[in-house]
């Protein structure tokens, strides 16, 4: 059986999963990896060990590499979403570059009809 989600957020997601069908995740480091209830192996590209975490327990994704979560026996995760703000900005100074993101800000802020939080 396939990895299933139970629940969504805009902050995290539950899976149910089950021996033999681990979740794969890249480009997720910092994400938090919490075990909701049995036992989850967590292998991560890169290091020394693996990781097993009980109900109530909590894992840090290290790397951007792969990395493997799956149970041992059933279980259910819950994987923390990136901010969505703090990811936007990041893929626009990666795609665009620090000078045109500064000037695009400056153009927004003389818009009247912006939130005062933005100007």
């Amino acid at each position: 059986m396939q990895p299933r989600v139970q629940r969504a957020t805009k902050k995290y997601i539950d899976f149910a999963l089950v021996e033999d069908y681990p979740l794969r995740f890249s480009k997720a480091k910092g994400r938090r990896v919490e075990c909701l209830s049995g036992v989850v192996w967590i292998t991560a590209c890169n290091e020394l060990s693996d990781y097993m975490l009980k109900a109530g327990e909590v894992f840090i994704i290290p790397n951007n590499d792969l990395t493997l979560i799956e149970a041992i026996g059933n279980c259910r995760v819950r994987i923390d979403l990136p901010n969505l703000f703090i990811h936007v900005l990041h893929r626009m100074l990666v795609l665009c570059g620090w000078d045109r993101l500064v000037k695009g800000v400056s153009r927004l802020r003389g818009l009247s009809s912006l939130p005062d939080w933005l100007r």
